[in-house]
């Protein structure tokens, strides 16, 4: 019968066996790194949001390691999606029995890489920069185990011992740290993570061999974890003028209570509110100047290119056509006059700052806040190169009304008019919003460094 089954329906059942050698059963696995790390799998989060438990103890954010100088600007364990949910799996398996995972190290930028290089040139122990590790990928781990109050257990040696007691074949060690380091290891290849010959406490996650490097910077943006209201437009690459507007909510404080009376046991969570087409610079996407750190791969936004910045911006006040607003608004307000100008000249003293024509006017362009289009009936002052701006970098960057032929802009992102009144009456200063900006790839590689919401 199972030989007539297979005859019949072979394809089907070719098929389903494929699918389950894809789910989570230990080291059976077909995906590769081309597929799990495209998308939301591929994202960076941070290991504490998924398995508070797991103990951090990330030597490089200090100077208890091998090179005595701290590294990183913050001890965050960060990994891609897919590693960081089996390493979750493996924590909760350990504390069934009594242990848990005390981690060293996680992503780790290229940049950093290159610096350990200088101070250790052996492959077996640090990787070569020019090809880069799977930390460097977001898909290794350094760690090891500790019982139910937290303290280490025995392995054959310290954290970074670059000699051959550190070698998982090593037989030189006492039974108990054989014991544990074997231990480990089979906790561990049971969720994918293959352990490097050289280094007991380092686990490579399986398939990640080919994905991307990285030298995003460990640094969180602080006003991030302040702000309760995101604007978050994202574009399908950096030459795209075209993008969706996603509007997020922070929802804490009393919702926290209504949902923990509820059984939802969560201390917070962005909730998206609403989603709109925008229309982008003529030239798409490039880093603007805001609160994101410096020196981040990729263009960067220069005065009269025809980009919108990417980064993540504050907002400022809104000005427009009328006395008033036409709608109930928590967001400042400023008509605009004939003389009302933003100052583009990157010469002047007044440079990307809004200003009136008057006996103190030095520059020699600039763009009238009042225009005969309706262009800026409406519109938000993003917070680009606003901070000592400089000079060439950016200016007049706006949240503003869509043209009749709903094109790109010049810099700025612009709405239709009924989204942009859902947006002036939703808007709260007083709940610090933000604006981000920036294609979907690069989104999926911040969005857990930065502690932005998932798109959904």
């Amino acid at each position: 019968m199972t030989e007539n089954l297979m005859s019949k329906s072979s394809g089907r059942i070719y098929l389903f066996f494929l699918l389950i050698m894809t789910l989570d059963i230990g080291h059976w696995t077909l995906d590769s790194s081309s597929v799990w790390a495209k998308g939301p799998a591929g994202a960076l989060v941070d290991i504490v949001d998924l398995a508070p438990s797991i103990v951090i103890d990330i030597r490089y954010a200090t100077d208890n390691n091998f090179t005595g100088e701290k590294l990183y600007p913050a001890g965050r364990c960060l990994m891609r999606r897919q590693p960081a949910e089996q390493l979750t799996k493996v924590q909760k398996e350990l504390r069934k029995k009594g242990l848990g995972l005390k981690v060293w190290d996680c992503y780790r930028p290229l940049s950093v890489q290159k610096r350990l290089w200088e101070k250790v040139h052996d492959e077996r122990y640090v990787a070569n920069p020019s090809k880069g590790s799977r930390h460097n990928r977001g898909a290794a781990v350094d760690l090891t185990l500790v019982d139910a109050v937290g303290r280490e257990l025995e392995m054959p040696t310290a954290y970074d011992d670059f000699s051959a007691k550190a070698h998982r074949d090593y037989s030189g060690a006492s039974d108990a740290a054989k014991g544990n380091r074997g231990f480990l290891e089979s906790a561990m290849s049971r969720r994918r993570f293959i352990g490097l010959a050289s280094e007991w406490w380092h686990f490579d996650y399986e398939n990640s061999d080919q994905l991307e490097l990285m030298d995003w910077p460990l640094e969180p943006i602080p006003q991030v974890a302040t702000s309760r209201q995101l604007i978050v437009v994202i574009s399908d690459d950096w030459a795209s003028s075209k993008g969706k507007a996603y509007l997020f909510n922070w929802e804490g404080e009393w919702e926290q209570l209504r949902d923990l009376a509820s059984g939802v046991e969560e201390s917070g969570r962005w909730r998206r509110v609403k989603k709109f087409s925008v229309s982008l610079g003529r030239q798409g996407m490039g880093w603007g100047q805001g609160l994101h750190p410096d020196n981040l791969e990729g263009a960067y936004l220069l005065e009269g290119d025809g980009r919108s910045p990417a980064g993540v911006f504050t907002l400022a006040g809104a000005f427009g056509y009328e006395p008033t607003l036409p709608l109930i608004s928590r967001i400042g307000y400023r008509q605009s006059t004939l003389t009302l100008r933003c100052v583009n000249d990157p010469r002047s003293d007044y440079y990307n700052s809004i200003a009136e024509d008057g006996d103190f006017k030095d520059w020699k362009s600039a763009e009238n806040m009042l225009r005969a289009d309706d262009l800026y009936r409406w519109l938000i002052v993003v917070d680009h190169n606003t901070n000592n701006p400089k000079p060439g970098k950016g200016s007049c960057v706006f949240l503003h009304l869509r043209g009749k032929s709903r094109g790109p802009t010049e810099r700025g992102t612009a709405f239709s008019k009924k989204d942009f009144e859902f947006l002036l009456s939703w808007i709260d200063l007083t709940s610090n919003p933000l604006l981000i900006q920036m294609p979907l790839s690069v989104y999926e590689d911040v969005q857990g460094l930065w502690a932005l919401p998932e798109l959904r």
